[in-house]
């Protein structure tokens, strides 16, 4: 209380006394509501499940992050690959986007991964779900219809969704609060590496053979690989999950101010950056008459942009704290998005604004994923799972609604709207969500 004292008393040198009375009024309730959040959240933790110590090895840590290369490769290779495949598979590139339409089904079951991770121990459903990748691209590789084919992705995006949140859970668990931001971070690189180093050299190789099919053969060995490496080089569960195999968890803290308010933070800003992704094309055709070349050119600086991304959080979450860098990106990521239709009609002010709106959006994200990590750890892996459902709800929304907002309002109110969406998560975030430095 005497924090509240103090507050009304430094206000009195304020001339309006129905203005000192209306600040007064807005301070005491803020610092209560604050105190009330602090003390419910406080409640709810469980003590041991605050201080998780370092146990992951360098080896462990580059073991799951090879795990989720692969499958990016695989979720990423798709678009390239479709005309490829509609030529295999003797179907239109109408029916090979129902790929497509699998990814964002399939991430609707990450859910059920971090639920699974949180109660029968993460390495055994990491296990499962490469599992389930390597019978996908073994169906991919030998599929002769398109039928086959799709079965087998299916298996594929349904080994993604249980093995991400899984992996995120395993890496959280094993690494200090005051680490995960790196561990995490170097985790996060994956989606990047995934498109220079994985899906660039599969297309050479799609080119150089004529084959499709040599794509995933490629992806069916590191699917095999990454299988070994998990179910072989990460060490056995702990003892006391092994014998409590249906472990009971406490969701209230799940619904406690910070769990709700992180998934709000990925739920609007996916949202918000898909109102650009989605008309990027139409409106860099449309407005700057690129090609597809150009196009092409624009994705590979997307990769380089979301690599730096990623190892500018892994650099910096650690040292400045998680909330603050994830605050500061999204806030950046605002500015750009607001800035971007001053691009319009130049190439040479779009390029440098929209790698870096890339930039500060991948750093945000993966400055985002330690910060989820720790706001509810007795539902650690069903909060990482949620964040990917918030992220797939969100894109499914922006999707729906980016194109007749671009084409009845225009490109500004198109950046605008995200700029504000983005600027809303961020004041959720900075007033709701609590880092708990020992989780």
């Amino acid at each position: 209380m005497s924090r509240i004292h103090d507050a009304v008393r430094a206000m009195r040198a304020v001339p309006y006394a129905a203005l000192r009375r209306m600040l007064a009024l807005v301070l005491r309730a803020a610092i209560l509501f604050k105190d009330r959040v602090t003390n419910l959240e406080s409640t709810i933790m469980e003590p041991a499940a605050l201080h998780a110590r370092t146990t992951l090895t360098n080896g462990q840590l580059a073991v799951v992050t090879l795990g989720r290369l692969g499958l990016n490769m695989a979720y990423r290779i798709v678009y390239p690959l479709q005309p490829f495949l509609a030529q295999r598979l003797e179907v239109n590139l109408q029916t090979v986007s129902a790929l497509v339409t699998v990814q964002v089904l399939a991430a609707a079951l990450s859910p059920l991964g971090g639920y699974l991770a949180d109660t029968r121990g993460e390495r055994n459903i990491m296990t499962i779900a490469l599992t389930l990748f390597c019978l996908g691209a073994g169906l991919c590789v030998i599929a002769g219809s398109f039928g086959g084919f799709l079965l087998g992705y299916a298996l594929i995006g349904l080994g993604a969704a249980l093995y991400q949140p899984a992996a995120q859970a395993y890496i959280s668990a094993r690494t200090s609060y005051a680490r995960r931001g790196w561990a995490l971070g170097v985790f996060e690189t994956s989606w990047a590496a995934s498109a220079l180093v994985g899906v660039a050299p599969l297309m050479w190789l799609v080119q150089a053979t004529g084959d499709s099919a040599w794509s995933f053969r490629s992806i069916l060995a590191a699917a095999i690989c990454s299988l070994a490496l998990v179910r072989f080089g990460l060490p056995p569960i702990a003892p006391h999950t092994a014998s409590q195999p249906h472990i009971r968890l406490d969701w209230r803290a799940l619904w406690a101010p910070s769990g709700l308010s992180i998934l709000a933070l990925m739920f609007l800003t996916s949202l918000a950056v898909d109102l650009v992704f989605v008309v990027q094309g139409a409106w860099s055709k449309a407005s700057l008459g690129a090609s597809e070349a150009q196009l092409g050119q624009v994705f590979a600086l997307l990769g380089i942009a979301e690599f730096g991304g990623s190892i500018g959080s892994t650099l910096l979450a650690d040292r400045f704290g998680k909330k603050r860098t994830a605050l500061i990106g999204y806030a950046l990521t605002a500015l750009c998005v607001a800035l971007l239709p001053l691009s319009d009609g130049s190439w040479l002010l779009f390029l440098p604004l929209y790698f870096l709106f890339a930039l500060c959006l991948e750093f945000s994200i993966v400055s985002a994923l330690p910060l989820a990590s720790g706001v509810a750890p007795a539902v650690r892996g069903t909060v990482m799972a949620l964040c990917v459902l918030m992220n797939g709800m969100g894109r499914a929304v922006g999707s729906r609604i980016a194109t007749p907002l671009w084409l009845g309002a225009g490109i500004w109110a198109t950046g605008l709207a995200s700029a504000a969406l983005i600027a809303l998560s961020v004041l959720l975030c900075w007033a709701l969500v609590r880092e708990r430095e020992g989780a």
